[in-house]
């Protein structure tokens, strides 16, 4: 009977270790760009919290409502009915602001969705190009080395195929040192959207890339202006301070009407300088934004040389003209050119993102 109670607790906790390896195992589900951006705000502390300042502003903002039973004309006959509409005024923008916070932030989420999503892709890209690159030096290797036995070339040579090999495997670019960067890749993509850090998610996705057209600067820079939750805090601003001068109470001996009015020119000042150094952003945008796509242009064009090179260099390989480092070679430069080309539309997607949302990277 002991043997038995025995075994049995041994197969229990065999059990259980296997569910635990079980569940400590990488996973490798397929996300959609779209899933990603759920799964983020799902997992997003910084959302949750704003929903829960929402919540308390409104509360805040009922309690304080209650108190508030006319619309005070200003000035000295009730200061108490001043002040309580101030404290309500204040109440309702408090709310106002949490709610365009909580938008602005949804779409900060977003952008770190692009730039970690695209980051893993990029990071995978790279992988794969050192993944070629190695192959390629040590196919060169292989040739230096029988060219070396036959004597057509020195020893040194050979030592120089061997840190060529050596810089494909563990240099700064190295395919080692690759790969290590795709795992922080991975590990920083997986934090934003609640995976495990072992999860490695196939990422089914490809940058679009697609002329930026705006019909006119000034009017697209001002709609993003207007549009912005920066800028519209800074004006309620300047509201909440003409209110509030509005309300002063000329029997106070703190302050004067005079110096409480700064505080309006304050506002102002503060607003304009919110909208002035979006703008500049707004334009620095736009115009490395079509830099970008003078840019892709040109790498289009370099990778459809590349594509003719190996497609020569194919033909040459079949009819003895040319040897298999030869053809890899080329395919490192195919790949290459290919990368670049991605790049350069994972940078523009996210500018134009940024351009049309000047706000979700400025959280």
């Amino acid at each position: 009977m002991r043997r038995i109670l025995i075994l049995l607790i041994t197969i229990s906790l065999l059990t259980i270790s296997s569910s635990i390896a079980g569940a400590q195992e990488s996973a490798s589900p397929e996300l959609t760009f779209q899933q990603a951006v759920d799964m983020a705000k799902a997992s997003s502390k910084t959302l949750k919290n704003a929903n829960y300042d929402i919540d308390q502003s409104k509360k805040v903002r009922d309690k304080v409502a209650d108190n508030v039973t006319f619309t005070p004309a200003g000035g000295d006959e009730n200061k108490t009915a001043n002040d309580r509409f101030y404290s309500l005024v204040q109440a309702d923008l408090n709310l106002a602001i949490n709610k365009r916070t909580l938008s602005q932030q949804e779409d900060t989420v977003i952008m770190q969705v692009y730039q970690l999503y695209d980051g893993v892709l990029q990071a995978q890209e790279k992988v794969g190009l050192a993944e070629l690159q190695l192959k390629n030096a040590e196919r060169q290797r292989a040739v230096t080395e029988a060219n070396v036995r036959v004597g057509i070339l020195s020893k040194s040579a050979l030592i120089q195929a061997d840190a060529a090999v050596e810089a494909a495997k563990s240099g700064s670019s190295g395919l080692e040192t690759l790969k290590k960067s795709l795992d922080d890749a991975y590990q920083k993509f997986n934090q934003l959207v609640g995976l495990n850090q072992n999860d490695r998610p196939v990422l089914n996705y490809s940058p679009s890339f697609n002329e930026f057209k705006v019909d006119d600067l000034d009017t697209a820079v001002n709609r993003a202006i207007d549009a912005s939750p920066s800028v519209w805090t800074a004006e309620q601003q300047i509201e909440l301070a003409k209110l509030s001068l509005e309300q002063y109470n000329f029997n106070s001996e703190s302050s004067t009407y005079d110096a409480q009015a700064i505080n309006v020119s304050k506002a102002e000042v503060a607003a304009d300088t919110v909208r002035n150094n979006l703008d500049k952003t707004l334009r620095t945008l736009y115009y490395s934004i079509k830099q970008l796509e003078v840019q892709y242009a040109s790498a289009q064009e370099s990778e459809k040389s590349a594509e003719e090179t190996l497609r020569v260099t194919k033909v040459k390989f079949d009819a003895g003209m040319a040897i298999e480092p030869d053809v890899i070679a080329a395919e490192v430069a195919l790949a290459q050119a290919k990368q670049s080309l991605k790049d350069i539309a994972y940078q523009h997607e996210i500018k134009v993102y940024a351009f049309n949302k000047p706000w979700a990277s400025s959280t």
